[in-house]
């Protein structure tokens, strides 16, 4: 934690109050604070401020990666793939372009709401020769509650991820507050439990598949500005003891 020092007593630190509402907090230092930090009209109006801006994250629109972001990535990754190198397959070194791009566009969209930037999407008018990277599908984000739409664009299936490529997705399952099979955020924190990872309000979360494995996929907060921790579980096995049913557990930096 940087900035301001914890007190043990209004007035509170933003810092203090900001690890409070991202759940990183120890479950003992938390049990003591939210009583007192309840009781505290201005530090009620910290964390309402704190839940406006992760409700603004999730309306943010899909954002396109500059044409000559991906041009200079292209580029990149064909000095990357010469004989000269270590060997690196050129179609891997693609794959992991867009993969870059995947994720380029989720965390430019968290960026972007966190230093509160408005965010313009310009219509693209390139013929389909041009290479200009895409966001996911121009699709729309579902509502809370609902199921998003599949990575490929196809109505009715789920988003489906490969290894742990969540780039493609990440958009989408961040603007979804959907628990599918699970229902609600107490069993998703059972299935976390298993797993010893210290449950949290998910910024998103949504069914998925992972490698063509019925799956549900949250993002958690991950303690500091622009990290975020994905973890999948399998909701016919995760349980508070069953370790085996968290499938994926990573974390991205900014």
């Amino acid at each position: 934690m940087t900035g301001n020092a914890r007190r043990s007593g209004p007035p509170w630190s933003v810092d203090l109050l900001a690890d409070l509402h991202a759940g990183v907090l120890d479950p003992q230092t938390e049990a003591e604070l939210r009583p007192l930090v309840d009781s505290d009209p201005e530090a009620r109006a910290v964390l309402a401020a704190l839940d406006a801006t992760l409700e603004d994250l999730r309306n943010l629109p899909p954002i396109p990666m500059p044409r000559e972001v991906a041009e200079r990535i292209d580029k990149a990754l064909a000095e990357e793939a010469r004989p000269a190198a270590p060997v690196i397959d050129f179609n891997q070194a693609k794959a992991r372009r867009a993969k870059r791009l995947g994720w380029g566009a989720g965390l430019l969209a968290a960026a972007a709401a966190a230093v509160g930037i408005a965010v313009v999407v310009i219509p693209s008018g390139n013929t389909p020769g041009d290479n200009v990277a895409q966001p996911d599908k121009t699709t729309t984000a579902p509502a809370p509650g609902a199921t998003p739409p599949g990575a490929t664009g196809s109505p009715g299936k789920l988003p489906a991820v490969r290894g742990e490529n969540f780039g493609p997705v990440f958009g989408d399952v961040l603007k979804a507050q959907n628990y599918g099979p699970l229902e609600n955020q107490e069993q998703l924190a059972d299935c976390l439990r298993g797993a010893n990872i210290q449950a949290s309000k998910p910024l998103g979360v949504s069914p998925i598949t992972l490698n063509d494995r019925n799956a549900v996929m949250a993002i958690l907060p991950a303690g500091s500005p622009g990290a975020y921790r994905i973890v999948v579980v399998d909701p016919e096995t995760c349980g508070p003891d069953n370790p085996d049913g968290v499938l994926a557990n990573t974390t991205i930096e900014p």
